[in-house]
């Protein structure tokens, strides 16, 4: 079965279910039936075949394959859990959508165009935090919302097509890739709400329920940084170029986004804002990726993120189901939660285990891989260790 069957049954799902919204059972089945579709199809799919489109040629991949299955199944599991407590009724339809966009997004070989495929279903996020009933401050969440997405859309078509360009006649030449690295990962900053743009995600958090998070904060814009990491690995990367002042940036926002949220999340009195910044902190060594500079980061920076994506989707499933089962997501309203639940309290540690790691697990070793390759003396080892402080709010919760 080829890439075509998914992207159709991904993007017939989710149209059919935005059309009966206003018939919300039955947008509801068709948003669920289309997610369990869509697995199978990935499950089904061949990583070898090719699909031409108008000369263009849409390339499967392992890669692809895996993270498709990953993120369907999540988005399945996460879609039944969000309909059981009532929460957004959209959930199902975003989700086909988001990953039918990034299914066409990282089979292009444009990555202008895979920017645009992936800008495209980001904007789909916008109805888990105005619908149902959101009020003005859910449209004004919203508007955030869908100005971030189209923000950062546009940073990183810029880029692409910047360098596009035939830049023979340019003097400032080392200027000009430098500043399109920085908007790409810009770009990729603000989707995750990576420090210094996280303000947008602490207002998610109050308006989304804990099962629409990832979708809106992880896994849409996880396929943009596949696609921005290609293009640095093929565009920037093997250039001898000096963008040391700007890649000094990335630096930084990749340190800040890890030491200073899982610093938020620690201090977090509430599991829907504990899991947000959860995910900004690891969207942080997602940044080190792209401050690495390094074909040799290509690999784990791929590895961490389908590790990091996963994860946080289980701790996102989690959350939800404390807050199901104790009618409270209230950390001090919480406590003794793990005598009265011990099949939780075992979860919240085989959770803890896969997001943090042993030496040896693929998501440890990445993101060791991802630290030595772009920090270097005193600073390597201080991040390297922020990297395993999420414990300290696992602990909290515990």
């Amino acid at each position: 079965m080829s890439l075509a069957v998914f992207l159709v049954v991904a993007f017939v799902g989710t149209s059919l279910a935005l059309l009966f919204r206003r018939w919300e059972r039955v947008g509801l089945v068709i948003g669920v039936v289309g997610l369990g579709a869509s697995f199978v199809a990935a499950l089904a799919m061949d990583p070898t075949a090719h699909l031409e489109v108008g000369g263009s040629v849409l390339a499967s991949s392992a890669y692809l394959r895996l993270f498709l299955i990953l993120g369907t199944f999540t988005g399945f599991v996460l879609a039944v859990m969000g309909i059981s407590s009532g929460s957004r009724r959209g959930g199902p339809a975003v989700t086909l959508g988001t990953m039918g966009a990034a299914g066409l997004a990282l089979a292009l070989p444009d990555p202008r165009v895979a920017v645009l495929a992936i800008t495209a279903g980001g904007m789909l996020g916008v109805l888990l935090t105005i619908v149902p009933n959101g009020g003005r401050v859910g449209a004004g969440i919203g508007v955030r919302d869908l100005r971030a997405v189209v923000v950062a859309g546009a940073m990183a078509i810029a880029a692409t097509a910047w360098i596009g360009r035939d830049l023979e006649e340019l003097v400032a030449q080392p200027v000009v890739f430098g500043l399109a690295y920085l908007a790409f990962a810009l770009a990729v900053a603000i989707r995750f709400g990576a420090i210094p743009f996280h303000i947008l995600v602490g207002r998610l958090t109050d308006a989304v329920p804990e099962t629409g998070l990832p979708i809106l904060i992880a896994w849409g814009p996880a396929s943009l940084a596949i696609v921005g990491l290609a293009w640095v690995d093929a565009s920037i990367a093997p250039l001898a170029v000096d963008v040391g002042s700007v890649r000094a940036i990335v630096v930084a926002i990749a340190v800040a986004s890890i030491v200073l949220a899982t610093f938020a999340a620690w201090i977090q009195d509430d599991l829907e804002h504990v899991v947000g910044y959860s995910i900004v902190g690891d969207a942080g060594v997602v940044m080190l990726a792209f401050a690495a500079l390094d074909p040799a980061a290509w690999t784990p920076g791929r590895v961490w993120i389908l590790a990091f994506v996963v994860t946080r989707s289980a701790f996102a499933a989690w959350a939800a189901v404390v807050r199901d089962a104790f009618w409270t997501g209230s950390l001090s309203d919480l406590r003794g939660w793990a005598i009265r639940s011990p099949l939780l309290a075992l979860g919240l540690v085989t959770i803890t285990l896969a997001a943090i790691g042993l030496p040896g697990f693929a998501a440890f070793e990445a993101r060791s891989d991802l630290v030595d390759l772009a920090l270097d003396g005193p600073l390597q080892a201080f991040v390297f260790i922020a990297t395993l402080a999420p414990v300290a709010y696992y602990g909290r919760l515990l």
